[in-house]
């Protein structure tokens, strides 16, 4: 069974279950991941931060293998629900929408989350790994399917690699919000980072020059400020 959807009923006798706490939780967990790590997430800290009982953890999520997998399964599930969202948009802003939604997502805890485990599922402890390989190894397909549909209906030059652009787009992204290239580069301008960054690793590649306005604003992202859903 899915940890995800693990726990169904009540959190005590008589008591209706409370709706918010596997999103608090699940949230929070993410936050202390990205702050600590594996070595220093604890279930402790994942109810401090979300303000829920001890009891409410361990009943949905028995260890924190379980917790992390669930949280990173709802982060992989959203990806997959955002990237669905603009499958009918031409290419050129399907793509930019996702690199938008993505590099925002990048500036939010969820994203310093992202950004840990795939580090850490390379050098960690076995059941990292097994985080990564569950959850977030989807994460990156969204860009590789689009380029390489892109390339297949020549989009893209013959000689392009909708893989090495889809590596270099999601390197890129990490080094925006890891070391951001300018001053003022965050969250207030992610449209245009985006765009410059679409323009610059994919635009010599398109059989069309880039079109759209760097103020372009398409659908928002259904995850939002804090890693949560919008």
């Amino acid at each position: 069974m899915s940890p995800v959807t693990r726990s169904t009923g009540h959190d005590s006798p008589g008591r209706p279950r409370d709706p918010l706490v596997e999103p608090r939780a699940l949230t929070a967990a993410l936050e202390i991941y990205g702050q600590h790590g594996w070595s220093g997430f604890t279930m402790g800290r994942v109810t401090m931060l979300a303000r829920v009982g001890k009891s409410s953890i361990y009943r949905r999520w028995p260890d924190r293998v379980e917790l992390l997998t669930a949280a990173f399964e709802r982060t992989a599930l959203l990806f997959e629900l955002d990237d669905s969202r603009v499958a009918g948009l031409p290419f050129q802003e399907q793509l930019l929408t996702m690199v938008q939604r993505r590099l925002y997502t990048y500036t939010t805890p969820t994203g310093t989350a992202i950004i840990r485990l795939q580090v850490e599922h390379h050098c960690g402890p076995d059941e990292v790994g097994e985080i990564w390989k569950g959850t977030l190894s989807r994460f990156r397909n969204g860009l590789r399917i689009l380029l390489g549909d892109a390339h297949v209906t020549s989009r893209l030059r013959p000689e392009a690699s909708p893989e090495l652009l889809a590596e270099a787009l999601e390197g890129s992204m990490i080094m925006h919000a890891l070391a951001p290239p300018f001053p003022g580069a965050g969250a207030a301008n992610i449209n245009e980072q985006s765009f410059a960054l679409v323009k610059q690793v994919v635009g010599p590649w398109l059989t069309d020059p880039m079109t759209l306005p760097a103020g372009a604003r398409p659908l928002p992202p259904i995850i939002g400020a804090g890693g949560r859903p919008a």
